[in-house]
């Protein structure tokens, strides 16, 4: 590549009845993390819908 080219990734995390919400760059719609599955167990996480972890989401960008 001729050109040089930086990338600096801009985050930012809220915590919003318990869950995470990251706010990624220019997007305006948070991406919101929980738990799941076997990881819900492991937390002792009770309550609230089945919502997808770091960990999904970053197997599903690797993946990609």
């Amino acid at each position: 590549m001729a050109d040089d080219f930086e990338y600096v990734s801009r985050a930012r995390l809220e915590y919003r009845g318990g869950f995470r919400n990251a706010f990624l760059g220019e997007v305006v719609e948070p991406v919101v993390y929980g738990v799941q599955g076997a990881l819900r167990q492991y937390y002792g996480v009770k309550e609230g819908p089945s919502i997808a972890s770091t960990l999904d989401h970053i197997v599903a960008a690797v993946a990609g």
